[in-house]
């Protein structure tokens, strides 16, 4: 499969690409680690609370404070890292040099809302805690997961498939039309998305469907339950031996995953917003993924084809 320059770069110098990991976590033991890594964040932050409001009485009233907010926004930075930590030991030979690199850049740029309440005026001593709260939470849950969850020493190259097996033949169903197809999925749900948003009233009371926007709401519900055996299949058919195909099928599952986690806490009028955002980038990453195999300029060829090809 012939790739633009400007992809193959990129994930070369993201490292990923053929060669991986030879033993990735499994989703047990990162979900331990994800336990452990919420438990260790969620007590940190709470000592630090403590610590400011004791000697600092001004933030005693402090919004932002509130354990049920910062408890619930910290298990949700710990799911969304054990995913990225699942994903990065399968698709990169330096899963530890690139979570790293990914944990800094997400600090940092969740460092902005941060930064931003200082330009509305709020407690200065508050702002610095919240900023200290989430390199606490970096911090705990990046070492959770790489020495609870950690990959095995070693690389693997991709298995090889005979041609004419029956693997081969299983995995030449993905061709252009099954990627085009989840995109285009992909798509039409977060457009449902967008008109559900506009027709059922955010302020609703907890539930699942109401009789404004009805309708829209069962077609978007539909549409995701599809979606999510759409890309289970993806991911159990994609070529292993096809690096692109991998990280878009493992990309796709993931994202379709977030953007269902975000639809279940749009339940609940607390973390309704929550939940909208997740649904917003679960579709963003999941588009990105099932885009991925179908850039390629030349035309896509089955699986079988290629391995005839070559």
């Amino acid at each position: 499969m012939t790739m633009p320059s400007w992809t193959d770069k990129t994930l070369s110098r993201l490292h990923i690409g053929a060669t991986l990991a030879s033993d990735p976590p499994s989703a047990l033991r990162v979900a331990v680690a994800a336990v452990v890594s919420v438990i260790g964040s969620v007590a940190a932050n709470a000592g630090l609370v403590k610590w400011a409001t004791s000697e600092f009485p001004s933030t005693m009233n402090y919004s932002h404070f509130r354990f049920v907010d910062y408890a619930t926004l910290t298990v949700v930075g710990v799911v969304a890292a054990s995913v990225a930590w699942f994903v990065t030991t399968r698709v990169t030979s330096t899963p530890r040099w690139f979570f790293l690199r990914l944990a800094v850049l997400v600090m940092l740029v969740l460092w902005l809302p941060d930064a931003y309440l200082f330009f509305r005026h709020e407690p200065t001593i508050g702002v610095l805690f919240l900023m200290l709260m989430h390199v606490a939470v970096a911090l705990i849950t990046y070492n959770a997961l790489v020495y609870f969850a950690p990959v095995r020493s070693g690389l693997r190259a991709p298995a090889k498939v005979e041609p004419g097996s029956a693997d081969e033949t299983t995995r030449a169903l993905l061709t252009r039309s099954a990627w085009t197809t989840m995109t285009f999925l992909v798509g039409v749900e977060m457009l449902l998305g967008f008109a559900e948003l506009l027709s059922v009233p955010f302020d609703r009371p907890n539930g699942w469907v109401i009789r404004q926007g009805e309708a829209v709401t069962l077609v978007h519900g539909a549409i995701g339950g599809v979606l999510g055996f759409g890309a289970l299949a993806m991911y159990l058919l994609a070529s292993r031996d096809d690096r692109i195909e991998r990280i878009g099928a493992v990309v796709g599952l993931v994202g379709v995953a977030i953007g269902a986690i975000g639809g279940f806490c749009c339940y609940a009028h607390s973390i309704r917003l929550i939940g909208m955002v997740l649904m917003f980038l679960g579709g963003a990453t999941a588009f990105f993924g099932y885009l991925m195999p179908t850039i390629d300029d030349a035309p896509q060829t089955s699986y079988a084809q290629r391995t005839e090809n070559s």
